[in-house]
């Protein structure tokens, strides 16, 4: 089936010449010339493309575009544009617009533009889909995933959890590495069996061990009467050691004997009691680096690390921030019993800008925050902490032209980045750039590790 493009701009040539154009590459063309037209079409009919001019009457691209939003928030938009305009053009981009052409344009360009643009969302949609079968596959509490790096985290654990290989997870604090422990074990033959979660850097060293291995009565003043161990509770379920690398080294040596022999010793007995356990451990530390210092042993290393995760952090998957903003809302508004739908624009343009230091946890915190603030439907940029709507009213208003442009700049290598699966040769050949200059550029924006 044909693509089908809205031209909203309220010059007739501008709609017949793109009509004209658009019809020749056998798309499906339908024009508006002005915005309260463009939203009457839009609120009766879907489509694949729509082209909207910036400058308009009462209504102008800036309100269309937020309607668009509104109805069908993975309809891209191109924001023709002039000269003059082009701070408003790079403010579109941030709320949403897909791509801006400047006029007077060439022909071959928007040809060029509306293509692209249209690959870009057949990509996205296959992807969904995609992603839409994984997220059947994988059941999980609040597991919610959207950036490539995050489905093929999925993708590898779907391999290793109908076996017993030990995980080891590593990543900032707040990246989800519990969740990722808990969606191993809810999938895996021994859903039905414990998930046992300790953070080894939350108890003191001398309880530690007696909270893992348990204790028989009388092995020490006030073990009053027996006392079975995680470890022991995990038997046949599967046990996760939060912050693994803060293990004191005593400890260690005891949990590399149990992986060895499948055998837990409790304080106070001689008799060992059988386990069968799969650990899943993550750590925000560097262990190599700790194996270096001497704070972590090395076979105790290798026998965790069967199967390694890296997690990244928030601010290096921002397409996780929409949607992991979203399912927040909607859960804590029915926590607090609100009726609401989602995000205003501005919002989730404050939200791609911050850097999210705490990860996952803190945007979990900052969305709850803003639902209880909120005295509306939806959430805006001003029930967001000051520390992020702040830094997004900054970002709005651009102190001069050179301003502005960086900030396209920047959102343009990186999606290119993105649209190119993060490949620099690939990325600089669409760019029309050499691969020094790109290099440059992407150290010039701190994003040189994408």
């Amino acid at each position: 089936m044909n693509a089908k493009i809205l031209i909203v701009d309220d010059e007739q040539d501008i709609c017949k010449a793109l009509t004209f154009l658009l019809t020749r590459e056998e798309y499906s063309v339908t024009c508006a010339n002005c915005g309260e037209d463009g939203i009457a079409i839009i609120e009766k009919e879907r489509f694949d493309l729509v082209i909207t001019d910036l400058k308009m009457g009462k209504i102008d691209g800036m309100a269309l575009l937020q309607r668009v939003r509104e109805l069908s928030p993975d309809t891209p938009i191109i924001m023709m544009t002039a000269f003059g305009t082009v701070e408003s053009a790079v403010e579109a981009m941030k709320l949403g617009a897909s791509e801006y052409v400047m006029k007077p344009f060439l022909n071959e360009e928007i040809k060029l533009t509306v293509r692209r643009v249209l690959e870009q969302r057949k990509m996205v949609r296959e992807n969904q889909a995609l992603k839409q079968q994984i997220s059947q596959r994988m059941a999980c509490r609040e597991f919610v995933a959207n950036s490539d790096a995050m489905i093929k985290i999925v993708e590898t654990l779907e391999k290793v959890i109908p076996t017993k290989s030990n995980i080891l997870i590593l990543g900032e604090s707040g990246t989800g590495k519990g969740l990722l422990a808990e969606l191993v074990h809810c999938n895996s033959a021994r859903r039905d069996r414990p998930f046992i979660s300790i953070n080894c850097s939350a108890i003191p060293e001398g309880l530690l061990e007696s909270e893992l291995f348990g204790y028989k009565k009388g092995a020490f003043t006030g073990a009053v009467s027996d006392k079975l161990g995680l470890i022991p509770l995990a038997h046949q379920g599967t046990l996760f050691l939060d912050e693994i690398g803060d293990m004191p080294p005593a400890l260690q040596a005891k949990l590399l004997k149990v992986l060895e022999s499948g055998e837990v010793f409790p304080l106070g007995d001689t008799r060992p009691r059988h386990v069968d356990v799969r650990i899943i451990s993550a750590t925000n530390a560097n262990p190599e680096e700790r194996i270096q210092r001497g704070l972590f042993r090395e076979d105790l290393y290798w026998r965790l690390n069967v199967i390694e995760i890296k997690v990244p952090p928030l601010r290096e998957r921002p397409d996780d921030i929409e949607i992991l903003a979203k399912h927040f809302v909607r859960k804590f508004a029915d926590e607090q019993g609100k009726k609401m739908v989602s995000l205003e624009p501005d919002a989730l343009a404050a939200l791609f800008e911050y850097r999210w230091p705490g990860n996952v946890r803190e945007l979990k915190n900052v969305i709850e925050r803003a639902v209880i603030m909120c005295e509306t439907d939806m959430v805006a940029a001003a029930d967001l902490p000051e520390k992020i709507s702040a830094a997004h009213r900054a970002q709005q208003t651009c102190s001069s032209l050179k301003v502005c442009l960086n900030n396209y700049e920047h959102h343009l290598l990186f999606s290119s980045l993105k649209a190119q699966r993060f490949n620099k040769e690939a990325t600089a050949q669409a760019l029309g750039i050499d691969l020094a200059t790109l290099y440059r550029k992407l150290k010039k924006y701190g994003i040189e590790d994408a």
